[in-house]
Parts: structure tokens; C-alpha cells; sequence
């Protein structure tokens, strides 16, 4: 039963670096310089937009596709511990990533599709992602409580496993229901992206706290009947 589980998640996070990587490749396709990104069809259709826009998309983009494609590393714990200065790299790098993604985020959600529920949806993703990055980062640095950390982290690449669950919906979306248009389709998107990430990544660390707390009064038991 035990293999069965780790073969489970073995897979699991195969799965979530190959989605992640396709989505990175994708992002820095389309968007490696600012230049290529105003090039992009939906970007023309936005109409006139400050100056300014067209370079936090870009920072946007390139920074949560790093972030994407390196955070997965962090859930290997064999790599966690056997190349602590590996796992403080890459996570320096992530952080840095989410950092600069989070506050283009907010910045990009005032011009987001979908009216003011789409907006509002993009900007508490970002300030969730901000805040989740800032706990993470506290509960190791100054707590020194890696449970916590880890727990923190799992929350933030929830969100940003977003890239990739609004890229699934968005064609759902015309392919179920007809709406192809982002303006409507995002009024729920802008929702549906992370709320469930985040719903899962919760109910995961609930059921390992709980795991962990079984764990003593189990050996406990095994120890009184031996003895």
C-alpha cells in the first residue's frame, strides 16, 4: 500500500513538472522580450493601455514561468535533503520570482479581462500569492519551523499552478459552454484558477498534520504490547 502511495505521488509531481515546463516554454515563446509580447493577438485587442502595461506583462510572464518551473523541485525530498544548497538556490530564485510575479500581478489585475470580477479575482490571487511567499519565507528565516515552511510553500505553488489550471478552463470554457470570449469567461476563470488549487493544497496539509500526529501514539501502542 505504501509503494502504491509513493508511486502516486511519484507520478503526481511528474505530472506537475511536465505541465509546468510545457507552460514555461509556452510563456517564454510568446514573451521573452517586450517586443514579442506586443505582439501577441490578445494584447492589440486590449486597446490603448499605459506604456507601462506592456512591460509588467512581460516581467509578469517571464518571472511566474520561472517560478513555475523550478518550484516543483522543491516537493522532492530526497533532493531537499540530500542537496540543501541546491534546494536554498532554487528557492532563492522562486521566491525572487514570485516577488517581482505577485506585484506585476496586482498591477495587471486593475486592466484584467472580466470585469470587476475578474479584476478582483487576479488581485487577490497576487496579494495571496505575496502573502503566502512572505510566510513561507518568515516561518523559516526568522521561526525556524520547516513544517510551517513547507506547508507555506505548498499554499504558494498552488497559486501559481494557476498558469496552468486558467489555461485548462479557457478552452473548457469554449468547448463545453461556447464562451470564447475572455471578457465573460474570465468573470469566473478569474476565480476558478486558484480557489480550488488552493482548497487542495489545504486539505493535503490537513491530511499530513494528521498522519504526523497519529505517527507517536501508534509507536506508542506497538511499544506497550511488545513490552
Amino acid at each position: 500500500m505504501e509503494t502504491t502511495k509513493k508511486r502516486g505521488r511519484a507520478w503526481g509531481l511528474a505530472l506537475t513538472a511536465l505541465l509546468a515546463l510545457a507552460i514555461c516554454g509556452y510563456a517564454f515563446a510568446l514573451y521573452a522580450t517586450p517586443e514579442r509580447a506586443s505582439q501577441q493577438p490578445f494584447v492589440s485587442a486590449k486597446g490603448e493601455l499605459p506604456g507601462l502595461w506592456l512591460y509588467m506583462l512581460w516581467a509578469h510572464a517571464v518571472t511566474a514561468g520561472t517560478a513555475l518551473a523550478i518550484g516543483w523541485l522543491q516537493f522532492i525530498g530526497k533532493l531537499r535533503r540530500s542537496r540543501p544548497v541546491l534546494h536554498r538556490a532554487v528557492g532563492y530564485v522562486y521566491a525572487a520570482g514570485i516577488a517581482v510575479a505577485g506585484v506585476t500581478g496586482l498591477y495587471l489585475a486593475c486592466y484584467g479581462n472580466g470585469g470587476w470580477s475578474g479584476r478582483i479575482g487576479f488581485a487577490t490571487l497576487a496579494a495571496l500569492w505575496l502573502y503566502t511567499l512572505y510566510r513561507s519565507l518568515r516561518s523559516i528565516i526568522v521561526e525556524r519551523k520547516p513544517r510551517e515552511h513547507g506547508e507555506w510553500m505548498l499554499r504558494n505553488y498552488a497559486l501559481t499552478f494557476a498558469a496552468i489550471t486558467l489555461r485548462i478552463y479557457v478552452p473548457l470554457a469554449a468547448v463545453l459552454f461556447g464562451v470564447t470570449d475572455t471578457n465573460d469567461s474570465f468573470i469566473v476563470i478569474a476565480w476558478l484558477a486558484w480557489v480550488p488549487n488552493l482548497a487542495f493544497a489545504q486539505w493535503w496539509i490537513s491530511r499530513s498534520r494528521k498522519k504526523i500526529q497519529r505517527r507517536p501514539a501508534g509507536r506508542s501502542a506497538a511499544s506497550s504490547k511488545a513490552g
